[in-house]
């Protein structure tokens, strides 16, 4: 429906936990071409979504990019969904996380100056765009 952004956050990795575990974020709005960006995690200071050291071998071994509930995911044994979250939040996302924001459609597009200043920022998470 109008008003309505969609965005899923996949981890795309042969070895979940692994350095190198890369996040595909993808935003899907209506009336826009859909958005993709992998957001390689090597240069955070947490493993996206990988299992610690107490975690039991059998939890490492999920790969698979679905649309299961959050509880089917294997997190390390002692840190909940919501810490995991605001970890991936502040340490992984980065800027990237302005995309899951929904846009106003009321909002005019960016002067040169805001686009130079996001543009720069984007560099610096990572981004080889224009």
């Amino acid at each position: 429906p109008p008003g309505v952004t969609v965005c899923q956050l996949c981890l795309v990795s042969a070895t979940p936990g692994a350095l190198g575990d890369t996040l595909l974020l993808t935003r899907l709005e209506r009336g826009s071409e859909p958005l993709s960006v992998r957001i390689a995690t090597e240069h955070s200071q947490v493993r996206a979504m990988g299992p610690s050291s107490s975690s039991s071998s059998s939890s490492s071994s999920s790969s698979s990019c679905s649309s299961s509930s959050l509880s089917s995911i294997p997190f390390p044994a002692r840190v909940s969904p919501q810490s995991l979250i605001q970890s991936l939040d502040s340490e992984v996302l980065g800027c990237w996380r302005g995309l899951l924001l929904p846009r106003d459609p009321g909002n005019s597009p960016l002067d040169e100056q805001e686009l130079s200043g996001l543009l720069q920022e984007l560099r610096e998470c990572g981004w080889a765009g224009a």
